[in-house]
């Protein structure tokens, strides 16, 4: 008689060794439930499935024909056959396979044709980007200002990624014998695109990025990463940014791109300026929610939302910011920045011992808890916060002494 503990031990041996590999290379991910269900609307493609994750889903079937009509003219601009693209792809199958979370079903066929159109829209889509003069006057996307706005907002969801190593091999191909371009390079024309000042950053060069996403948050990184790492958790979250301010800290906006760059130095506060526009939502929760998965030790844009949360705790507070313009262009009420925030580190986990801010948190927690610093801030805000109540608090002190040294001079002539 067979033993039933034998045949399940060989059945669970048999799924155990049928499972797939794991990929050292993943890097495209698809976002987490505890994150999604807070704001699905910010991870979900709006106007085009670019990856296998939203491929095939009728909504996105409209993209498909202009991801043909842009590929017929990225080939002609590049003066290179299809046959070339689609046979440098498929040699490459293998490692942009390994690029996704869990296996793909897509035939090798499926899967090359994928790259190739999604590859190839993306460069084209930035070729047009960048110079308006390449832009066809029938061109269904950038005639339509907000269709182009929701392509580029869609392209840096974490879930619509193709490696960046195949945008580069495609555009490597296309511009092998055009020098000025191949100068220039796949790096250079996404920053561009990407990033508000379109220079590029000097540290890319020793960079291997892996998808659009990550080459934002490579960009936005801090000068200085070392100081990510803590020996300690012996620090908390600061009060609230108008309570800091009681306190005396003074709040600096620095007109600062790279938007991680937070410092407290010499009782000052200094905060990049952050543009709050339609798509800045999907994109710190994308960036998020990248980080969450790929980068847990290193997590510097989850530090960011969660020391940012930790500034906001009511409207006082983002008005507070908004004054300061430290926040700039809020789409919505303070009510909606406050919301914005507090929502966007729900469901996400960091480390206390390697947390990027805790040494600017230990030292506005010491400054405001100094005494004189208060008082110095409710000598300027109460009595000093602008040339008449200046004016009127000089006028009572001179006021006062006076008073005084005419007692004094009473006194003195009764004596004698």
């Amino acid at each position: 008689m067979e033993d039933p503990i034998d045949d399940l031990a060989t059945a669970i041996k048999r799924k155990c060794d049928t499972l797939p590999p794991l990929s050292s290379k993943c890097c495209i991910y698809r976002i987490p439930r505890n994150l999604r269900k807070v704001n699905e609307n910010s991870y979900t493609p709006s106007l085009i499935s670019i990856g296998p994750f939203h491929r095939g889903n009728p909504k996105f079937h409209a993209m498909e024909e202009q991801k043909l009509r842009y590929l017929q003219r990225f080939l002609q601009r590049s003066n290179r056959e299809l046959e070339d693209y689609l046979s440098a792809s498929m040699k490459w199958e293998k490692e942009a396979r390994d690029c996704y979370l869990g296996p793909i079903d897509l035939s090798s066929l499926d899967f090359t044709e994928m790259l190739v159109l999604d590859g190839c829209f993306i460069i084209e889509f930035f070729l047009r980007w960048r110079g308006a003069a390449d832009i066809e006057p029938n061109d269904r996307i950038f005639h339509r200002p907000a269709l182009s706005q929701a392509v580029l907002r869609d392209l840096k969801l974490l879930e619509n990624q193709v490696p960046f190593f195949i945008l580069e091999l495609l555009y490597n191909i296309a511009f092998e014998d055009n020098e000025k371009e191949k100068a220039h390079g796949f790096m250079k024309l996404t920053c561009e695109c990407l990033i508000k000042n379109g220079k590029f950053p000097q540290h890319f060069q020793k960079t291997k990025v892996l998808h659009l996403v990550d080459f934002l948050r490579t960009y936005y990184l801090p000068p200085e990463k070392k100081e990510i790492c803590h020996d300690s958790e012996d620090w908390e979250f600061p009060d609230g940014i108008s309570e800091l301010y009681e306190s005396g800290v003074t709040l600096q906006a620095d007109k600062d791109d790279k938007f991680l760059n937070i410092k407290f130095e010499n009782g000052v506060l200094h905060i990049p300026e952050l543009m709050l526009q339609n798509h800045t939502e999907s994109q710190l929760r994308n960036l998020v929610a990248f980080e969450q998965c790929h980068y847990p030790r290193e997590s510097f844009v989850v530090d960011y939302v969660l020391f940012l949360d930790s500034l906001i705790y009511d409207r006082k507070d983002v008005e507070v910011l908004v004054n300061h313009g430290i926040i700039l262009n809020s789409p919505g009420s303070s009510e909606d920045v406050y919301r914005l925030f507090s929502n966007i580190s729900k469901g996400t986990t960091y480390s206390r011992g390697s947390f990027y801010y805790a040494d600017v948190c230990r030292r506005l927690n010491a400054y405001c808890g100094t005494p004189w610093n208060r008082w110095k801030a409710i000598l300027r805000q109460d009595y000093f916060s602008n040339p008449w109540s200046m004016i009127s608090t000089i006028a009572a002190i001179v006021l006062l002494i006076l008073t005084v040294i005419q007692t004094y001079c009473d006194i003195i002539q009764l004596q004698y």
